[in-house]
């Protein structure tokens, strides 16, 4: 068979495309025939399709490799990292990345799919972020890492309760103490008798750790009425009147995250004279060890003169087991500070212990002791002896002297010690006779007579005459804790301190003058400008935006975790500074906020040594 010259010369020419690289199937064209002509090509008696079949389906024209889209490539990650990549925990760090290529892109954990080149995230935990990025062509992956700082160890807040031990109506606060530890207080309610038979208002039972134990002391009972600790005791013409027969009323000041107040009054029928008035507050505060008992008589209802007898103090007063429930131990000595420091020197205590009264004070304490319990009570006043005079009897013709040279030994009967009626405060001398121990746990202050409602009276030493009318406000430390540590007195170095301080003010204002006790409307210049002696607090005024800095200065040693209690709407300020470092709530201070009376109440966590600067800035606050 025969093809005409030009079929032929066609089907080469297709055949051999330029560019062509491999051939796919011969293409045949046939021009018309116009039968036989010269030249055509003789029939070589193979088939038409005499090229072999590459394998390649009839598809057309092979690809000519003509400019076109370039074939996709996958994404490529040049970065993909975190700011800041360690964190607190409440903090957040931005993941940021930089891709090449189109991609769709998703984050995990936590995140999902994406869009742009940063996004905002706030692990709870450490964390490792994935970004994939994918697209037709493949996937490619980044890793990094977000560490969050484990959470500060906070310090759980203060807690109140209304319970009923033993039958007891009571308010019953819980706290941790400056070793964090719990200490629970149950304040008896006093407006019904308690099953003890007395109208309450007292410390019914007070827990904290002695050692790795804890300690329980609960009133003992003592004469059927002391059911506790902290009553409303004076005496006049031989007269004595107290709150364990006495209703009155009680409320909660304020209870906040990490302090309260409670409040106790009474109406004290006084030489028959209506309207006086007892005001006690037991203020509590996270982080410190020891509540403070504050009492205010308002005896303005005696008019201009006040009471027409001489009215002393032995507030507060009570019968509780500070060595622990069921020890009963003996009483082994008792010491106190007035003018001088007294102490007796020979244990057990008898009206036969020799004593030693020569050393001089400061602050006024008192407080008795077991060793054998390795355990101890005392009383701690916040302001110290000239500032406000403590004591109620004569016995200071003996300051400076000893049992082997005692001044006016006619006034002591049968006692080596001083007799009963002639101890400045009133501990277990009223339960001893002659010559025997005694495990009384009786324990009360001590202020002279007149010093309730009078408006002169002789101090006691005999250095001046003061007033008691129309208010008498003093305030005590309650602590319990173990003779072997001398806690009593590591707490009268405390006061020391806290007094010896100076306190100033670059923003806001140094409190100078407020009321001087609880239950007051007047006002009045501190004995130490600053500090605030019915709680034991540094007062500070903010500015007119709700700031302030002050810098304290433990000019007298170091201070257990200060006090300040700052005049500030809005509640606590959204940061805090020590010396320029910002402090972490529940952690390096604790606060709460009387909102009704505009008050801050904070105690910073740390033994202040030195002068520091506290400080608060500018943002939001916290309630």
């Amino acid at each position: 068979m025969f093809r005409s010259l030009g079929s032929w010369l066609l089907m080469l020419l297709l055949v051999a495309l330029p560019g062509c690289d491999r051939v796919s199937a011969p293409v045949v064209v046939d021009l018309p025939d116009s039968g036989t002509q010269e030249g055509d090509l003789p029939d070589s008696g193979e088939p038409e399709d005499e090229l072999p079949d590459s394998g390649t389906p009839d598809a057309g024209l092979p690809d000519s490799g003509s400019p076109g889209t370039p074939p996709m490539t996958p994404p490529a990650i040049l970065h993909f990292g975190a700011t800041p990549s360690t964190i607190d925990v409440g903090q957040d760090a931005t993941l940021d990345w930089e891709l090449v290529g189109p991609a769709q892109v998703s984050i995990e954990p936590d995140v999902g799919h994406v869009t742009g080149s940063r996004v905002t995230v706030q692990p709870a935990r450490t964390a490792t972020y994935t970004l994939k990025a994918t697209n037709e062509a493949g996937t490619v992956t980044a890793t990094t890492k977000v560490t969050v700082n484990p959470p500060p160890d906070t310090w759980a807040s203060l807690a109140w309760s209304h319970e009923l031990p033993g039958n007891y109506d009571s308010d019953v606060y819980r706290w941790l103490d400056s070793g964090r530890r719990q200490r629970t207080a149950v304040l008896t309610r006093n407006d019904t008798r308690d099953p003890g038979g007395s109208y309450g208002g007292m410390l019914r039972q007070f827990r904290f750790y002695a050692g790795t134990g804890e300690r329980v002391a609960s009133g003992t009972g003592a004469m059927g009425k002391w059911n506790g600790w902290g009553y409303v005791v004076n005496h006049y013409d031989n007269t004595v009147t107290h709150s364990a027969d006495l209703p009155g009323s009680y409320r909660q000041v304020f209870v906040g995250r990490h302090h309260a107040l409670h409040e106790f009054s009474w109406n004290l029928p006084l030489y028959g004279t209506p309207g006086i008035k007892a005001t006690v507050h037991w203020f509590f505060a996270t982080g410190r060890d020891h509540p403070v008992y504050a009492v205010t008589f308002d005896t303005s209802a005696a008019g201009a003169g006040g009471l027409s007898s001489s009215v002393d103090s032995r507030t507060p007063y009570g019968d509780i087991a500070w060595d622990g429930d069921g020890t009963n131990a003996w009483v082994d000595g008792v010491k106190w500070g007035d003018h001088h420091q007294f102490l007796s020197r020979d244990e057990p205590l008898t009206a036969q212990s020799r004593w030693d009264y020569t050393r001089p004070n400061v602050v006024p304490y008192s407080l008795t002791y077991s060793r054998s319990a390795d355990a101890e009570m005392g009383m701690v006043q916040t302001l110290d002896w000239l500032q406000h005079n403590t004591g109620g009897t004569w016995f200071h013709d003996n300051w400076g002297h000893t049992s082997e040279d005692r001044a006016n030994t006619g006034n002591f009967g049968n006692w080596l010690m001083p007799p009963n009626w002639n101890w400045p405060y009133q501990l277990c001398q009223y339960e001893m006779d002659d010559s025997s121990p005694t495990r009384s746990k009786r324990f009360a202050w001590g202020l002279m007579y007149g010093a309730v409602g009078s408006t002169s009276y002789w101090s006691y030493g005999y250095g001046g005459q003061l007033s008691g009318h129309p208010y008498q406000s003093y305030s005590v430390f309650m602590v319990m804790g173990r003779q072997s540590t001398g806690d009593v007195q590591a707490q009268v170095t405390q006061v020391e301190r806290m007094l010896e301080a100076r306190l100033s003010a670059t923003r806001g204002e140094v409190v100078t003058q407020g009321p001087l006790g609880v239950g007051r409307s007047d006002t009045g210049s501190y004995p130490v400008p600053g500090f605030n002696s019915t709680y034991g607090a540094y007062e500070v005024l903010a500015d007119a935006t709700g700031h302030f800095t002050v810098t304290l200065d433990a000019a007298g040693g170091d201070i257990r975790n200060p006090l300040f209690l700052v005049h500030k709407p809005g509640g606590v300020p959204g940061r805090l500074y020590l010396d320029g470092a910002p402090l972490t709530a529940d952690v390096d201070y604790f606060a709460s906020v009387d909102a009704s009376a505009g008050l801050v109440w904070l105690t910073l966590n740390r033994l202040w040594s030195g002068s520091h600067t506290l400080t608060s800035a500018s943002g939001g606050t916290v309630r």
